[in-house]
């Protein structure tokens, strides 16, 4: 009698730091394999060279993320060990490279920083920075706003804003720049448009100067972007 095909769990509790680890990093190839597939299968959606899609499903599985689920016509299919996974918050702690918001802050920065020096190619190329000083006799002239058409399709754009913040506030304030993601996300894409990273940041700084109010804009939209 053959053995029974395995079955994939509905929760499972991850203890182990390696496999919290890459359940971190690998979320989008784990999650290609929700229903059984082969490794080669994959490959061809996701345009990876098969050999390498191949090591890492062995790597998960052996991580117990993965699972073989059955061979058939020569092929290895495998599947999510289970479809929730519970890691416990102390395997992955704030320290940690990739630990709790670590490795997205760092993602995060990565992305904002070529898109800004793409931006600054585009449009600073070629340019002297001016330096200007003044006194009250002889006043410094004021520096020219941004009026051009903007070259860059997704000009890249900081605006920061530190304020002192009862705790409902803050929190009325953090939901708030959340449903504007959420309505982007809703809004869905567009056809014609390129990859762009909306990226809502709040937290309260204990190092921070608490007379402080400060605000400051980086960004190739302009002073006033609409």
């Amino acid at each position: 009698m053959p053995e029974p095909t395995p079955a994939q769990l509905e929760s499972l509790r991850v203890t182990d730091e390696p496999a919290a680890r890459a359940l971190r990093q690998d979320t989008h190839l784990l999650g290609l394999f929700l229903s059984p597939a082969s490794p080669s299968d994959v490959a061809a959606r996701v345009d990876m060279p098969a050999n390498l899609v191949h090591h890492h499903a062995r790597r998960l599985a052996g991580l117990g993320l993965l699972f073989e689920q059955r061979r058939e016509a020569g092929r290895v299919y495998y599947q999510l060990r289970a479809r929730t996974f519970r890691v416990a918050s102390d395997l992955l702690p704030p320290q940690d490279p990739d630990g709790n918001g670590r490795g997205d802050l760092r993602d995060l920065t990565g992305g904002f920083l070529a898109a800004y020096e793409r931006c600054w190619a585009f449009m600073r190329d070629g340019e002297d920075g001016v330096c200007t000083f003044g006194n009250d006799e002889h006043p410094a002239p004021r520096l020219e706003d941004v009026t051009d058409p903007i070259p860059v399709p997704f000009p890249a754009h900081l605006d920061r804003l530190t304020l002192r913040l009862t705790p409902e506030r803050y929190a009325r304030l953090a939901r708030d720049l959340s449903d504007v993601l959420t309505r982007a996300y809703a809004e869905g894409h567009s056809e014609t448009g390129e990859p762009c990273t909306l990226a809502a940041l709040t937290f309260t700084d204990p190092s921070a100067d608490p007379r402080t109010l400060s605000r400051n804009l980086n960004s190739f939209l302009g002073l006033n972007p609409t």
